[in-house]
């Protein structure tokens, strides 16, 4: 046989001991929170609401019935409006109440002041125990719309917060919907529709209880979606707990020594807890400046970003702008000074025209770079492959680029391996202006009358090429900066120009590849220099290109 008794007690206890530590608890992580103090209000509402309701029906109460029913709707007031105060302000608080929200909270403490002080909603308690008998007053009907009216209002509130919130709140708004939509149901059936059809039926108990709906989905809010702060509320929780447990022990010792004992334990462990507490508080606030600082970091890196893109954009509309008119005033350049159309040209005209060349020619490969890198930075480019010996494109390069290294009297030469080397697939236009790259770096950053040597070997996976000149080399503190964009190794700063953006390029062009790019260098006097070495794959096979076609492909 059930004892019906026995489990009301059981969930009276639960109900109101969870509701008041749960109320204290969310109330000290931040007494300054509208939302967390009607909170508090709300759960002390309950914990009243619950336990007048049960005193009304105790025997040994039987005098004071009268008293606490009236104290049981003016709870239920209370709650009603804390909890329309919460809503209002869940998961996000209003800075400031509307004239509605003060309304309502004067309608609900007016509610409240009837319901305890006046026979207008209570009128009489008769009877004792179970056959406990309410007679309501005139305000009853009204007591009961104000109730399925806030429960309404809370409810539509909630779906339309839900229907506009991001998904993080959604999750917590739709938890806290079905908790109240839940208390709503078993108040409105237990408490206002069974009342009024069945006077007799003392269910309201159910009504009442069916608080655990709203605890339970509050609590597993607070445990997977942070609905308040947990680290907070489970340390304050935890603390009051068994400060509350080592208080009691106090007044169950057997003795006065075991009683002094059990004060200082208390007191001890009470501070101890608080000690806890506040370091808890002092991490959180800690977390919470690092997740406003990311926050703000993530929102600049956004920004850079966005900057970046711009500049991208510029520099590729700037550089196919400028493509014709450096064209244009090369070829006009070239006509006058290689073919002479216009007839002879004064010396002195001459060299100002040849000074003119040389800068066009300069601000031309200056376009291509940036063309270059704004092609590869925006994923518009791809490699086309063919099947060709890397011996051909070196000796292609050091023809291109040879009379650079007479004009500083080099000696440019290619080592050709003993052994024939494997031919492989690669992108010819860009690996010999990696090679271009190389060789006029080693040109301008050797003294004149240096040696350049360009080699090259293989193993059983990769071709790896080699450019070596005895020139000044590359400082230790330089050699993380030359693979970078807009930076030249300032060796011959006064004396080298260059737009800072080949090495980059070159790095870039060998990297979609599938190779790799490196050097070794020294600036010592007796055996100074650097080596640029790269690798590139050895495959049988045309890689698949799935953007073969697409894109821009660069002369």
């Amino acid at each position: 046989m059930i004892d019906i008794n026995l489990i009301q007690k059981v969930l009276l206890v639960i109900v109101v001991s969870l509701d008041i530590i749960l109320g204290v608890v969310v109330l000290l992580s931040n007494k300054n929170s509208i939302k967390n103090r009607s909170f508090f209000i709300m759960s002390f509402a309950v914990a009243i609401w619950v336990m007048s309701g049960y005193l009304v029906y105790y025997p040994q109460f039987h005098n004071y019935a009268l008293y606490f029913a009236r104290l049981n709707f003016a709870s239920v007031a209370i709650w009603l409006f804390a909890i329309y105060i919460f809503i209002r302000n869940f998961p996000d608080e209003n800075k400031n109440m509307s004239i509605v929200d003060y309304f309502y909270a004067l309608v609900g403490i007016a509610f409240a002041v009837l319901s305890a002080f006046s026979p207008m909603v209570v009128l009489n308690v008769e009877g004792a125990g179970n056959n406990t008998l309410w007679l309501m007053g005139s305000f009853e009907n009204g007591f009961y719309a104000f109730s399925v009216i806030t429960a309404l209002l809370v409810i539509t509130i909630l779906i339309i917060k839900y229907i506009k919130s991001s998904k993080d709140k959604k999750i917590r708004l739709k938890l806290m919907l079905y908790g109240i939509s839940l208390l709503a149901l078993f108040n409105i059936i237990f408490n206002v529709i069974i009342p009024t059809i069945w006077p007799n039926l003392n269910l309201y108990w159910i009504g009442d209880y069916s608080f655990v709906f709203f605890l339970g989905f509050i609590a597993y809010a607070v445990v997977k979606h942070q609905l308040f702060d947990i680290k907070v509320i489970a340390t304050e929780a935890i603390v009051v707990f068994l400060s509350f447990i080592l208080f009691i022990q106090i007044f169950i010792s057997n003795g006065a020594t075991e009683a002094v004992t059990n004060v200082i334990i208390w007191i001890v462990a009470t501070y101890g807890g608080y000690l806890l507490i506040r370091s808890v508080r002092h991490e959180i606030k800690q977390k919470e400046d690092l997740a406003k600082l990311a926050k703000q970091l993530e929102d600049a890196n956004a920004h850079l970003k966005e900057l970046d893109q711009l500049k991208d954009d510029f520099l590729s509309m700037a550089a196919h702008e400028l493509n014709t008119p450096i064209a244009a005033i090369e070829g006009y350049l070239s006509m006058i000074l290689e073919e002479n159309i216009g007839g002879e040209v004064n010396p002195k005209v001459r060299k100002y025209l040849e000074n003119m060349f040389t800068s066009s020619k300069r601000l031309s490969l200056l376009v291509h770079d940036m063309l270059n890198v704004s092609r590869i930075e925006s994923g518009r480019i791809h490699l086309v492959y063919v099947n060709t010996p890397i011996e051909d494109v070196i000796n292609q390069a050091i023809a291109e680029i040879g009379s650079k290294a007479k004009e500083r009297k080099h000696t440019l030469v290619f080592d050709k391996s003993a052994k024939k080397l494997p031919i492989t697939w690669f992108d010819i236009t860009r690996i010999t202006e990696v090679l271009i790259n190389l060789i006029g770096n080693a040109i301008k950053y050797t003294d004149p009358g240096g040696r350049i040597v360009v080699s090259a070997s293989a193993d059983d996976k990769y071709i790896t090429v080699a450019v070596k000149d005895n020139g000044r080399g590359i400082a230790k503190d330089k050699e993380k900066a030359v693979f970078e964009k807009f930076t030249q190794v300032d060796i011959l700063k006064d004396e080298v120009k260059g737009t800072g953006l080949g090495m980059y390029i070159a790095k870039k062009f060998i990297e979609l590849h599938k190779g790799k790019i490196w050097f070794e260098s020294s600036i010592s006097e007796k055996d100074h220099g650097t080596t640029f070495y790269f690798t590139l794959p050895i495959i049988d096979k045309k890689p698949f290109d799935p953007h073969e076609g697409e894109g821009e492909v660069l002369h």
